[in-house]
C-alpha cells in the first residue's frame, strides 16, 4: 500500500541519516517560498529541484514518485479547469453563455491565474512529499517535542498513526474476501458488501484500540510515550546547501516581486 511505502522510503532513503531539521527546513521553506510567489517561476524552480533531489540524492524510485503525483492531479484539474471557464478577465478568447447568470469564458487573465495556482500546487504537492518520503513519522515527532508541542498531541498523534496502518490492513484483506466472493459484482451486492466492510472496520477498530490499551497497561505506561530513535545533530556541511538553495529562491522571490510592482 502506498502508507506503507512512503514509511518504508522515509526509513530507508539514500539521506535518512540526516538531520530532520534539515531536510524539515528545505521542504518548510520551499512551500512557504512558493505560496507566496507571486509568479509561477519560483513554483516550477523549487519544484524541479526538491524532485531532483528525491530521485537522484534521496534514491527514491522516479515511477513511484511520480504515481505519488498522480493522487491529487485528477482534483488540480477540475480545479484549474473551473478557474478558467469561471474566471472573468479584458481579453476574452472563447464565450459561451449557459443561463442568464452563468457564462463560461476563456481569458487570457483566467488562463494566466490558472497557470499560477497549477504552479503553487505542483510546488507544494513536491514539498510536502519531500518531507513525507524523507523524514520518519518518528523524527517529526520527536522535533514536536523538542519545540515544545504539547506531549498529549504528539502521543495522540503517534496512536492514530498507528492505528491507520492497523485499519487498512484490515480494510484491505476484508475487500478482498469480499471480492473473491463476488461482493461487487452488482449494484446492490456493492452496497451491502460495503456496510458490511463500514461495519467490520468499526469492531475491529474497537478491538485494536482495546488491545492498545491493554499492552500500554501491561508496560507500566505512564502517560508519556518513550523516544525510541537517535537523532543525528545538525551538520553545517548538510545545512549550507540548504541555506543557499533557500536563499536563491527568496532572492529571487524579491526580484521578480519588485519587477511586478515597477
Amino acid at each position: 500500500m502506498i502508507q506503507h511505502l512512503l514509511d518504508e522510503h522515509a526509513q530507508t532513503n539514500a539521506i535518512c541519516h540526516i538531520n530532520p531539521i534539515t531536510k524539515l527546513t528545505l521542504g518548510i521553506g520551499t512551500l512557504i517560498i512558493t505560496l507566496i510567489s507571486p509568479s509561477p517561476v519560483i513554483p516550477i524552480l523549487s519544484a524541479i529541484f526538491l524532485s531532483g533531489t528525491i530521485i537522484f540524492i534521496a534514491k527514491i524510485p522516479g515511477h513511484f514518485f511520480f504515481k505519488l503525483l498522480l493522487i491529487p492531479a485528477g482534483f488540480t484539474i477540475i480545479s484549474v479547469t473551473t478557474i478558467i471557464l469561471l474566471t472573468g478577465g479584458d481579453t476574452i478568447l472563447w464565450q459561451m453563455p449557459l443561463t442568464s447568470w452563468l457564462i463560461l469564458t476563456i481569458s487570457i487573465e483566467g488562463i494566466e491565474k490558472s497557470i499560477q495556482i497549477l504552479a503553487r500546487v505542483l510546488g507544494g504537492t513536491i514539498s510536502l512529499l519531500f518531507i513525507s518520503l524523507t523524514i520518519p513519522f518518528t523524527d517529526i515527532i520527536q522535533i514536536m517535542n523538542r519545540i515544545k508541542v504539547p506531549q498529549e498531541l504528539t502521543d495522540l498523534m503517534t496512536i492514530l498513526y498507528r492505528n491507520i496502518f492497523v485499519l487498512l490492513s484490515q480494510a484491505t484483506q476484508i475487500h478482498a474476501a469480499q471480492v473473491m466472493r463476488l461482493g461487487y459484482s452488482h449494484p446492490k451486492e456493492a452496497t451491502e458488501s460495503f456496510a458490511m466492510l463500514c461495519g467490520s472496520l468499526f469492531i475491529s477498530s474497537w478491538n485494536a484500540g482495546d488491545d492498545l490499551i491493554r499492552a500500554m497497561d501491561c508496560r507500566c505506561y505512564n502517560g508519556k510515550f518513550a523516544p525510541l530513535t537517535q537523532v543525528n545533530p545538525v551538520h553545517w556541511r548538510s545545512m549550507i546547501p540548504v541555506i543557499l538553495v533557500l536563499a536563491f529562491l527568496a532572492s529571487s522571490l524579491f526580484i521578480i516581486k519588485g519587477g511586478i510592482t515597477q
